[in-house]
């Protein structure tokens, strides 16, 4: 079976790939995302995983599996996983499988894997290409402690003491992948002036399901189901579900003065992550992408590292980083290896959470929260995505085209105790070219002290955009208004507030140096009775009213106006300067 043809509409980039199997085409766009039928089937056949392993038992199945995989390579025929296969690994940094170029595997009803790899990867895909992995369904039945050092790892069937806090990790790296990019893709490591290996990305994101890394290309993971299982607790759940990473481009000669750019290293491109669902896992993905979909993603049960008791959350020391259902941070700045062309889409993250939020404030130091979403890139889109994470929706890490349009996050800012702008926060600098389009943020808490939006205060920011911004909360009990602070050129921000047991709404525009504040008190109204407008317009010459009511209405005051009839009554405000105007408009309803 092929992989499929994965179209975007847009930004015209074609790919073609073509192989012993079919013809693949991809056309990489802006924002449209679909996946279509294979254009021929694969011309060699299929053959069962029980022509090499014993299926259905409990025993270690992993070295039969690594040789099906490898008879599978360069589009021999598709595996078919019909059977229950156990792949042990714990420890031991060398029994992951490593998935090789024109490698298809699908599963049945009946297939399933149970893997237990433990900051080694299961699978490991490296400077690989044409792989598809399809209707997949495995079980992590590991548990990660809360103490980083593991004592060791196991290799060739031995344990190997070693203390520290990157182990079994940084041995996998340095041993077993350096080893097999020597050997199967043409690197040569010179240690001649200092020692250089596969490139280290730290020690969490080898603890990943799926190790995916270097000029890895062409790869489509469909309808795949990664879990734990259902009675696991918090500290059973898998770490982290796919790692895309940089890594040295094959068939080169790297020292330890080679530079890691983009003339000799690449990230994972042209992967296409559809139909995903999730259910127990600390991080979703983590890495680096490039002209890449993560599409069609369902996650259920999430949580943070912490011991059988649900304490020592982030682990000892809060060595385990905060994590995420997708967290794409840029590798390096300037190096050619930055995310771009990323399109997230039709992504719920129900929010099920095991366990308590890592910072409590005080003298408890401070690490981050488990938001859904923590992205950074260039020429990307978020499209369609739910969040039902007490933790928060998003952090935007320093982006430039970034679009997101259609989302709906619920949160509990009293959840992560009051620390954290839990709908969206700018934790970086130099943004342009920032959309929020038609985005709802719900928090849950019974009040609010903590603005949902942080404050993005960098000079260098330009063109951010709120529009069709809607936020709600039950009681704002902070000083002022949670109105946040956008620094920067061209920005225009518009957002809408309601908050519940107050009854007011808010609406704030800031166009330029311009800005907007109206209030309305209360929200809904008996008809016959009145409500209370206020507003405050900051450099502006001048504002107008229209809508349900006209007229000169100067920059700043207040006005208490009777809802004749039932119906709703919209208030707009019309501001201008010398270089700008702002519009916005408050609904106030009377039964």
């Amino acid at each position: 079976m092929s992989a499929p043809i994965v179209v975007r509409v847009g930004r015209l980039i074609t790919h073609v790939v073509k192989s012993a199997r079919c013809l693949s085409v991809v056309v990489i766009a802006m924002t449209l995302s679909l996946t279509a039928a294979p254009l021929c089937a694969n011309a060699s056949g299929s053959k069962s995983i029980s022509e090499w392993v014993t299926c259905g038992g409990t025993t270690d199945q992993t070295t039969g599996a690594m040789a099906a995989f490898a008879a599978a390579r360069n589009n021999a025929f598709t595996l078919v996983v019909d059977c229950a296969v156990h792949l042990h690994s714990g420890l031991a940094i060398d029994r992951g499988i490593f998935i090789d170029n024109g490698t298809t595997v699908q599963f049945t009803s009946a297939g399933k894997f149970y893997v237990d790899n433990m900051f080694h990867p299961a699978f490991v895909i490296a400077n690989s290409n044409d792989i598809s992995l399809i209707d997949w369904n495995l079980e992590w039945d590991g548990s990660v402690p809360v103490n980083p050092d593991f004592g060791g790892y196991e290799f060739q069937g031995q344990f190997v003491a070693e203390s520290g806090t990157i182990q079994p990790s940084h041995a996998f790296n340095d041993i077993v992948l350096t080893n097999w990019l020597a050997a199967n893709r043409g690197i040569k490591f010179n240690e001649a002036q200092g020692t250089v290996k596969s490139i280290w990305v730290g020690g969490v994101n080898a603890a990943a399901v799926f190790f995916i890394t270097g000029d890895s290309h062409d790869l489509t993971i469909s309808g795949m189901n990664l879990s734990v299982p259902s009675t696991a607790g918090g500290n059973d759940f898998m770490p982290m579900a796919f790692s895309t990473s940089a890594n040295w481009n094959s068939n080169q000669t790297v020292t330890a003065k080679t530079p890691a750019t983009s003339q000799y290293a690449a990230v994972p491109q042209w992967i296409t992550f559809s139909g995903i669902e999730l259910d127990g896992t600390l991080m979703g993905w983590q890495g680096n992408l490039q002209d890449s979909t993560i599409e069609n993603v369902t996650s259920r049960r999430y949580g943070d590292l912490q011991d059988a008791g649900g304490g020592t959350v982030g682990g000892i020391g809060k060595w385990f980083p905060p994590p995420h259902l997708v967290y794409l941070i840029n590798y390096a700045s300037g190096v050619g290896l930055d995310n771009n062309n990323i399109h997230i889409s039709n992504v719920n993250d129900q929010g099920y959470r095991t366990g308590v939020a890592r910072d409590k404030g005080g003298t408890d130091s401070i690490s981050g929260y488990a938001n859904s979403l923590k992205l950074g890139c260039t020429d990307c889109s978020v499209v369609n995505y739910i969040s039902r994470r007490p933790d928060g929706f998003m952090d935007v890490l320093s982006s430039s085209g970034l679009t997101l349009n259609s989302v709906f996050a619920a949160f509990d800012s009293q959840f992560v105790n009051n620390l954290y702008p839990a709908g969206i926060r700018f934790p970086s600098s130099g943004y342009s070219n920032v959309a929020f389009k038609g985005v709802t943020l719900v928090d849950t808490a019974a009040s609010t002290i903590q603005g949902p939006i942080g404050n993005a205060t960098s000079s260098t920011n330009a063109s951010i955009d709120f529009s069709n911004f809607q936020i709600y909360m039950t009681k704002w009990s902070g000083p002022n208004l949670p109105l946040p602070t956008i620094w920067g050129e061209s920005n225009d921000i518009a957002l809408n507030f309601t908050m519940y047991s107050q009854l007011v709404n808010v609406a704030y525009l800031q166009n330029g140096a311009l800005n907007l504040t109206v209030t309305s008190t209360p929200t809904t109204v008996n008809h016959g009775a009145a409500t209370t407008l206020k507003w405050n317009a900051t450099d502006a010459t001048d504002c107008n009213a229209s809508g349900a009511w006209s007229g000169s209405v100067g920059t700043g005051g207040s006005r208490s106006i009777t809802l004749a009839a039932v119906g709703g009554y919209d208030f707009t405000f019309n501001c201008q300067n010398s270089s700008n105007a702002a519009s916005t408009t408050l609904r106030v309803f009377a039964d």
